[in-house]
């Protein structure tokens, strides 16, 4: 019944086509009702360009967007992420970072590889993300489980990471628009909320901070084997 339970999901979005956040690098300027993104001064500038997702991404997510406008001024593309943030922090006074795979907590695809948490990780995707062009689009997608993918024109460009729901940090997708990237335009985006349930259990997770083995004398038996399973 547990399982049962669990897999209990809202069978469709409820907030669909949302914006770019308010808070993002220090050159973008949002239009469109804050569904375009442009940096600012692409000829004489190449970076803090990064936007975030308007709102944290929570169950099964999606969020695509179209490349709009490139410039041949500089080398490096489009990057597409996604960022742990606690949820008081994304606020005024938060400083994106000006270069996306510097970001701490994060998973970040930029050219032919995958960015870890600030290490470069491992080669990634079926093409290079510096060959995209205007009219391309780019997705992030995050399964209810935590399986985080990237995308190029529809096409699945194979796990980037799990997990990436385990903490009781918010996690926000982002693009840089950096070097030759200069616009884009969200297509598409949606979330479907976790259920009572799933909620509960990252809760528990947090506050248990990693003891579950230690407590598991302790507990009931099903409530461990609950607390352990996904």
């Amino acid at each position: 019944m547990a399982d049962e339970a669990e897999s209990t999901t809202v069978s469709e979005p409820v907030n669909s086509c949302f914006t770019f956040h308010r808070i993002h690098g220090s050159r973008i300027i949002l239009s469109n009702g804050s569904r375009t993104a442009t940096r600012d001064g692409a000829v004489k500038f190449y970076d803090n360009g990064v936007v975030y997702t308007g709102l944290p991404l929570s169950g099964h997510s999606k969020f695509v967007v179209e490349a709009k406008e490139l410039h041949s001024s500089w080398s490096g593309s489009f990057k597409i992420g996604i960022v742990l943030i606690p949820g008081e922090q994304l606020k005024e006074g938060f400083q994106p970072p000006r270069y996306s795979p510097s970001t701490p907590q994060s998973w970040v695809w930029s050219s032919v590889s995958l960015h870890a948490g600030q290490v470069l990780k491992t080669k990634y995707g079926k093409m290079n993300l510096e060959d995209i062009k205007e009219g391309d689009k780019l997705g992030i997608e995050v399964s209810s489980d935590g399986v985080l993918s990237f995308h190029v024109n529809g096409e699945n460009q194979g796990a980037a990471a799990t997990n990436v729901y385990s903490t009781e940090k918010h996690v926000y997708g982002f693009v840089d628009h950096y070097g030759q990237a200069v616009t884009s335009t969200i297509t598409e985006a949606f979330v479907n909320p976790f259920s009572l349930q799933h909620l509960s259990k990252r809760k528990i997770l947090g506050l248990l901070q990693g003891n579950l083995d230690s407590l598991s004398q302790s507990l009931p038996q099903p409530l461990i084997g609950y607390l352990g399973a996904g």
